[in-house]
């Protein structure tokens, strides 16, 4: 019996683009809300590009965001987690960034620093209503501790640079692709899976009664906190291996397509 619903963002539960949730997509997840399936974001968008779809439906519910770094209600707005790089390692992994011809951004709290505006940050920005600074530098302070790191280049470069990161920093930081071209970086403890797993032990429900929903690499973490794995079929093919449920493309409204049959609607 599912008792949460799991779900990624971008190339999931919104149509392509990334700014709006299909119909389809909502009605099944409200009805499911109304039956008492409690419904979780999970993104790795900064919290305000998450919280949004949050709010589309009933309660005060999770939002999964950063990845798996925080965790926050979508109206109480409470943070029932929230997890960093340390200082001393987020300046390294920033400066490895740089060394490999990327101008990386980072996330803290709300925000998003860069050090200079591009198609893919303004992207990030019209899509998510992050707040952006830009700053000349993006050095790491002392008292500063981001949740994420982000590279956004060329997909094969961003397989490299993902491999060079996870050859220095394996088992120091959690190292991920956000679709072929985005390079996310965070604290180990940073993964949808984690998160997930925290949210189900803070409402009781076991595993099997999770269904999770995604379509790219950084959901793998995600799958395996779920008794029921669905996978889009515009998703990546590790992934799809990695399913139980195989969903129409997110252009189709998938995600309520399959919901429609598991729960009967």
């Amino acid at each position: 019996m599912i008792k949460l619903i799991a779900a990624d963002l971008d190339g999931t539960l919104l149509a392509p683009g990334g700014f709006e949730m299909p119909e389809r997509n909502r009605a099944a997840i409200g009805k499911a809300v109304s039956m008492g399936v409690r419904f979780v974001v999970c993104t790795g968008r900064i919290f305000p590009g998450g919280r949004k779809f949050a709010l589309e439906v009933e309660g005060d519910q999770p939002v999964i965001c950063v990845n798996g770094a925080v965790v926050r209600m979508s109206r109480s707005l409470r943070y029932l987690r929230r997890v960093s790089i340390e200082p001393c390692l987020a300046e390294a992994v920033v400066s490895e960034i740089r060394r490999s011809g990327v101008r990386p951004w980072y996330y803290e709290g709300d925000i998003c620093y860069a050090e200079e505006p591009g198609p893919a940050l303004e992207n990030m920005k019209q899509r998510t209503g992050a707040e952006v600074r830009i700053v000349p530098r993006l050095d790491v302070p002392a008292g500063r501790r981001p949740e994420k790191i982000i590279a956004v280049l060329g997909a094969d470069r961003a397989r490299e640079l993902q491999s060079s990161l996870e050859a220095r920093f394996g088992g120091q930081l959690y190292v991920t692709r956000s679709g072929k071209s985005q390079v996310e970086v965070l604290n180990p403890q940073g993964t949808k899976g984690k998160a997930l797993e925290m949210i189900a032990a803070r409402y009781g429900i076991e595993k099997q009664d999770i269904a999770a929903f995604g379509d790219n690499l950084n959901d793998i973490e995600l799958f395996r906190a779920a008794g029921i794995r669905v996978a889009m079929g515009n998703g990546e093919d590790e992934l799809k291996a990695a399913a139980d449920i195989i969903a129409p493309p997110n252009g189709a409204a998938g995600v309520g397509q399959v919901l429609e049959k598991l729960l009967r609607l």
